[in-house]
């Protein structure tokens, strides 16, 4: 795994390592040095001449890297067969292991500074619980941790589908395995905290939302951000640049289910997010499909990444289709904003059973080639269709 360091300021355990380390680095500042004014003898030339040791504080990246992937849902036959996985593995004392299920993402959440899903559902205890009102097991995140993952948004349709306790469970399980979350809230203090995560030396600042909590009501106001009103978004936005965010995006969860191209309301909202000149990026999920990638204002917009993982009774490709982006940034020296420099997909397709993440760019064991050559087309057309490979997006491909 790539080496990074991750302060996420959601966490107040995170912020108090934060000024730990801070405190740290502020004796490796470099020092002044006053060679005309030491009283100090010297003896001999060569040690006058001797130039003062170099600062150890690292030295900050001019670029850097975000992999956003879709919705992470768990229903019943995912859970069934990480069951059955964690049988099958000897003695590693879990009740479920999706590590089968993700191990596709693996390499490409480790070749991202930073990697960040959507966790659709909360964590809950048993018995589990599917559509329409989700629990699922803790084991999820453990999971995501080990493969590279960095922190997920919370923001969604069924984020209170287990009420108060589930948002409480679900951060503090996310607390436990240090990974970044936002979107949803223990207290209004937590809440006011900036949405930032710091990762070797870059604040990457995310502004999340849900369009929609199910007809469900969050128990106060600050618990779950909640609206898809562009003007209080950009206002967020410039709160948390204020609040020392380099690097902006917005994770929106819009959009209607199964369908191929935006809302015209959808893609009113990324454009003008996009237009505001407060975002670097633009990125959206909630319909379990994938919607066109467009760059408007100079800026990249994601209206759909599909899903990350999920098995739905809804039978249609769409649902089992996703994408995964990683959006490089690089500094420019003069004026020291961050800008999109390149940006990367891999499209996937999830298998029937056992439900595995197959990319299909390149042969894939999990899935027959005719399967994955008309999973490639479909999703290429739908990518594209607002121009995005003549605007500069690229295949990732890994090394």
């Amino acid at each position: 795994m790539h080496s990074r360091l991750v302060l996420a300021y959601r966490s107040l355990i995170a912020g108090a390592l934060c000024s730990a380390l801070l405190s740290g680095c502020s004796a490796n500042v470099e020092p002044n040095n006053h060679t005309g004014s030491s009283n100090a003898p010297t003896s001999s030339p060569e040690a006058a001449s001797t130039p003062a040791p170099e600062s150890s504080a690292p030295e900050k990246p001019k670029e850097f890297s975000l992999m956003v992937t879709g919705d992470v849902l768990l229903h019943p036959q995912l859970l069934q067969e990480a069951q059955k996985a964690a049988n099958s593995s000897s003695g590693n004392g879990k009740d479920f292991d999706f590590s089968p299920l993700l191990a596709g993402l693996k390499p490409y959440a480790q070749d991202a500074d930073v990697a960040l899903c959507n966790l659709e559902t909360p964590i809950g205890t048993p018995p589990y619980s599917g559509y329409p009102r989700f629990t699922v097991p803790a084991q999820i995140l453990s999971d995501l941790k080990s493969i590279g993952y960095d922190g997920c948004t919370t923001a969604t349709n069924h984020t209170v589908d287990a009420g108060t306790s589930g948002v409480n469970r679900t951060l503090d399980a996310m607390e436990d395995q240090g990974l970044f979350a936002t979107g949803s809230y223990r207290s209004k203090a937590e809440e006011q905290q900036p949405p930032i995560i710091e990762v070797n030396g870059v604040k990457l600042g995310v502004i999340t939302s849900t369009f929609s909590l199910n007809g469900l009501s969050a128990a106060t106001d600050w618990q779950v951000d909640t609206g898809v009103d562009a003007q209080k978004l950009i206002q967020r936005g410039k709160a948390a640049k204020k609040d020392g965010a380099e690097i902006l995006v917005a994770a929106i969860h819009d959009g209607t289910e199964y369908t191929t191209r935006p809302t015209e309301e959808q893609r009113a909202l990324g454009r003008k997010l996009a237009e505001s000149g407060v975002f670097d990026f633009v990125y959206m999920h909630h319909t379990h499909s994938v919607l066109p990638i467009e760059k408007h204002n100079g800026t990249w917009i994601v209206y759909g990444l599909g899903n990350s993982v999920a098995k739905h009774a809804t039978k249609t490709i769409l649902n089992r289709e996703g994408i995964s982006v990683k959006a490089t940034f690089a500094q420019d020296e003069k004026t020291e904003d961050w800008k999109v420099s390149e940006l990367q997909w891999v499209p996937h397709q999830l298998s029937n059973s056992p439900v595995l993440w197959c990319q299909v760019f390149e042969k894939s064991e999990c899935l027959s080639e005719a399967d994955a050559e008309a999973s490639l087309a479909r999703t290429k057309a739908t990518v594209d269709a607002y121009g995005a490979f003549d605007d500069g997006l690229k295949e990732w491909t890994l090394d």
